[in-house]
């Protein structure tokens, strides 16, 4: 629970924060499908998606969650299990489908040992591998959205152990190590380019270049008894002060890619508005699923040719809505059950 400044309870849990996740996988969605299958930009709907930028708000969000689903575990073999069946039995499933659809539609030779061990990274913790003799699949990559698993899984094995140092810890120790992390972010391309190719490509996949998203997530989770009011009532001008900064005075600062003040005023207006509007949450939670299934979608249609149609857009929408919708209420569900039942 959190006590608004008025004094009421706000209930952690009553949030909306499914619905801006399926905004943000919509937006990976959208943005991938554009790219690979040469799909001219929409106007209006096109911008409305875009502003929910995908992998910022997935690690936030993430961060946001993850420290009080630490808070309520006993132990780390139990946090450890809970973040498995979130994780991977639909990833497996994801996998599986991935690979059959890919082995009927790839008419090159196939170098079944390589195919093994990519099966096996895709499923466990190596997402960002792809062998050589898959690059004439599709876009080249299989499921190249895949590469933030690998970055998800290093915050969620580390956040523990950040938990424990961290809770209850005064407001300018996380500033400063906030600052660090960003520091460090900031550095990404510098550090990189000081590395040997295959040491810098696993850097970037790493968590040192984001870790201060999470963080900065975390600490509002921390201290969600004074921010989620604070946000939940400036929400409306953190919205308008995003707009701004984005579209009129277009100045941020790169940190890995991704803009410190985009990304945190984005998380931010994001928090605050599912605190308001609660009651716009999406039951069933099709966002994983979404993520996880898209390009094996586009990786498809651009097997079969579908390049330079607008229609496929909408037929990757409706297809990997369709996946992701019968991922979530098989092996989503039961997989929730399992993590519950812990």
């Amino acid at each position: 629970m959190s006590i608004s400044a008025s004094g009421g309870i706000i209930p952690f849990r009553e949030n909306s924060l499914n619905t801006f996740r399926l905004l943000a996988a919509l937006q990976v969605l959208w943005g991938h499908t554009l790219w690979h299958l040469e799909i001219e930009r929409i106007p209006i709907i096109g911008d409305f998606i875009e502003f929910f930028i995908g992998v910022p708000v997935f690690f936030t969000i993430s961060g946001f969650l993850i420290w009080q689903s630490i808070s309520q575990s006993k132990s780390f073999g139990e946090y450890a299990k809970k973040r498995f069946w979130r994780i991977y039995p639909e990833l497996w499933l994801a996998v599986a489908v991935e690979i059959v659809v890919l082995l009927l539609l790839y008419h090159e030779p196939i170098n079944y040992p390589q195919l093994g061990l990519f099966t096996f990274g895709q499923a466990t913790l190596f997402q960002f591998w792809t062998p050589d003799f898959l690059r004439g699949y599709g876009c080249g990559c299989p499921n190249g959205a895949l590469w933030t698993i690998t970055v998800l899984i290093q915050f969620y094995f580390s956040a523990y152990f950040i938990y424990k140092w961290l809770k209850d810890r005064q407001s300018w120790i996380w500033w400063v190590v906030i600052l660090i992390a960003v520091t460090i972010g900031w550095l990404t391309p510098c550090v990189k380019s000081f590395l040997p190719e295959t040491i810098s490509k696993l850097y970037g996949v790493s968590l040192i270049p984001y870790l201060w998203m999470f963080l900065v997530a975390a600490f509002a989770s921390e201290k969600k008894d004074k921010v989620i009011p604070f946000l939940k009532r400036y929400c409306w001008i953190i919205i308008a002060l995003l707009v701004l900064k984005r579209y009129v005075l277009h100045w941020d600062v790169l940190i890995s890619s991704y803009a410190l003040l985009d990304t945190t005023m984005l998380f931010a207006g994001i928090v605050g508005l599912a605190y308001a509007v609660p009651q716009v949450n999406s039951k069933t939670d099709i966002s994983y699923g979404i993520y996880i299934y898209h390009m094996t979608v586009v990786n498809a249609l651009i097997a079969l040719g579908f390049t330079g149609q607008s229609w496929t857009l909408w037929g990757v929408i409706a297809l990997t809505c369709i996946l992701a919708w019968i991922s979530t209420v098989t092996i989503g569900r039961f997989s929730i059950r399992m993590k519950n039942n812990l």
